[in-house]
């Protein structure tokens, strides 16, 4: 038999074993852990992708491959779009319109935009469009297993889910289920499409909406008054005073507005190696 100590060195190697051992266990689960987020990610993006596009039938698929093998030489057809409504409406009629506004907490103007923020489709309108948005925005409540959007009806709301749970379902099929602080129902309203999905209750929801037209009104006013700034900036840039007002109108179109500190103006400054004259409006153009 070993001695006492040859015993206490046997404990003491196989503790140190076990550490080891659960150090070992916590990285596989903390890799776990991250994999589990990528997957939950991932589906989420395909959820997004299934709510929009129909998918293709076997009849469908083998049409196509013998239209590709058939004719080789001819080119692909443009792929069908989801196409915005036309608009044809003014800034000085836009600009009489009253926009309605209902109080909110801070908590719930908060989560609005974030959940705004957090949509792809949704997330690159301007904060002034995302203010007016979140203003406009009216209470709706919905008890457990009511249908708020059914797959295929026209749409004239978007929402965003403030308190309960949802779950979302295309021809059929389970897509995922949707908690606090989410956007749905907006491709009706964006694009001239049918709803993409049907949405019931799981619990009792608070939802805040929008509807078409208040969202419409919101975009074509900001978006006309953006772009009549941005001519009436082109037309006192002495280089485009010569350009004519479709040309200008181009521009003003594809125009983004890069917001820089004083410091980042100094430095540009610095890096041309000219002095820290006033910056002409020609300057912040380049710049």
């Amino acid at each position: 038999m070993g001695t006492l100590r040859d015993l206490q060195y046997a404990l003491q190697e196989k503790i140190e074993e076990l550490r080891q051992r659960d150090a070992l266990i916590d990285e596989l689960e903390l890799e776990l852990d991250q994999k589990d987020e990528l997957i939950q990610r991932l589906q989420n993006e395909l959820d997004k992708y299934r709510s929009v596009i129909r998918p293709a039938t076997a009849q469908q698929v083998q049409a196509q491959q013998q239209s590709l093998v058939l004719q080789p030489d001819q080119h692909r057809s443009k792929r069908q779009a989801i196409s915005a409504e036309p608009t044809a409406c003014d800034i000085s009629a836009l600009s009489h319109v009253t926009l309605p506004f209902y109080p909110k907490s801070p908590e719930s103007k908060e989560l609005i935009k974030e959940a705004i923020l957090d949509n792809d489709f949704m997330k690159n309108l301007e904060l002034s469009q995302i203010q007016e948005i979140v203003d406009c925005m009216y209470p709706v409540d919905y008890g457990k297993d009511s249908c708020i959007i059914k797959e295929g009806d026209v749409g004239s709301l978007v929402f965003v889910m403030e308190e309960g749970k949802v779950e979302v379902t295309k021809e059929g099929m389970k897509l995922c289920t949707m908690g606090p602080g989410k956007v749905f129902g907006e491709l009706a309203i964006l694009y001239n499409c049918t709803r993409t999905a049907t949405v019931r209750t799981l619990t009792h929801v608070k939802l805040w909406a929008i509807d078409r037209q208040c969202f419409q009104t919101i975009m074509m006013r900001t978006g006309l008054i953006k772009h009549a700034e941005y001519m009436d900036f082109l037309k006192s840039v002495p280089t485009f005073q010569g350009l004519p007002e479709e040309t200008l109108s181009k521009l003003a179109d594809v125009m983004e507005e890069v917001r820089l500190s004083p410091t980042d103006l100094f430095y540009v400054v610095l890096c041309k190696g000219q002095a820290h004259p006033p910056l002409t409006s020609f300057d912040r153009l380049l710049y």
